[in-house]
């Protein structure tokens, strides 16, 4: 599970599932996992479009392409 959402449902965190860099507090400013995907997948995250992931940061996403040009 990549996405943790808060138990009363008002809040949740983005996952990489690579490294474990967590994103909190995304229910507060973007109120749906859909459009924090959206906003998200801009910016480089790779990954399932559901909650459920798997999902992967920049970071792991680039070092995955360098390991494969070797």
């Amino acid at each position: 599970m990549t996405a943790l959402h808060l138990a009363d449902g008002t809040d949740f965190s983005l996952v990489c599932d690579g490294c474990g860099l967590v994103v909190e507090h995304l229910g507060a400013n973007l109120h749906s996992w859909d459009l924090a995907w959206s906003l998200f997948r801009r910016h480089g995250w790779i990954g399932d479009r559901s909650a459920g992931g798997p999902h992967g940061c920049p970071r792991c996403t680039s070092q995955a392409a360098m390991a494969g040009d070797q």
